[in-house]
């Protein structure tokens, strides 16, 4: 009798050992469960605190301006929004030797698509000859001509070819071609307002050549 209840004794205590132990490996089991999943909650957050960030940084926008004449390094040029005349400059590699540094606008705005073009001394003394004579010489605002082809100072777009065209500031040869296209295709200009028409030629564009143009 006595040896049965010693036996029965060992039976329960192996039964509370094995429940214990099963006990343990529960919480064993469970808590990198928990873990992972606290850790997958925050990196979710943190990838979307990442995402937000990168949205909210818009791209900055650009123009391309082509740079030739007396510069450095002529060439096409990938510059920001509303860069002006002297960060082109800079970008062809500055002015060279012969370069006339005077007779460009230096601080004036760029237009995406425009042409640049810088004189030597002795060009522009020829030009000057001519007649022709640049912004500062005539009035410091942006408003005047950049140089004349006319009584008025200012480029005929009815009789203008493709390489006076050019010299209307923003117009470089692609522009200059369309609005001859445009000319032949559908007759003189009947207003300045009328080149607005022409592919690549509205808003700002517009407003920046109209002070350069005429019809008569």
């Amino acid at each position: 009798m006595k040896k049965k209840s010693v036996l029965f004794g060992m039976f329960l205590l192996i039964c509370c050992l094995w429940i214990s132990s099963c006990k343990q490996e529960e919480v064993v089991i469970e808590q990198p469960s928990l873990e992972k999943s606290e850790k997958e909650e925050t990196d979710k957050a943190d990838g979307k605190e990442e995402k937000s960030s990168q949205e909210s940084e818009p791209e900055a926008e650009t123009i391309w301006v082509d740079v030739s004449g007396a510069v450095n390094r002529p060439g096409v040029y990938e510059l920001q929004k509303e860069a002006r005349v002297f960060e082109a400059v800079k970008a062809a590699g500055g002015f060279s030797k012969e370069a006339d540094t005077g007779w460009l606008n230096q601080a004036a705005l760029l237009v995406d698509g425009e042409k640049i073009q810088v004189y030597t001394l002795e060009e522009t003394s020829q030009m000057k000859e001519q007649g022709i004579v640049q912004e500062k010489q005539q009035k410091e605002t942006a408003d005047s001509p950049v140089q004349s082809t006319g009584g008025n100072g200012r480029v005929n777009i009815n009789t203008a070819d493709v390489t006076g065209l050019q010299e209307i500031p923003g117009i470089g040869q692609v522009r200059a071609q369309a609005i001859a296209d445009y000319r032949e295709e559908n007759g003189k200009f009947q207003s300045i307002e009328e080149i607005q028409e022409v592919p690549g030629i509205k808003g700002k564009t517009f407003e920046k050549i109209q002070n350069y143009i005429t019809i008569e």
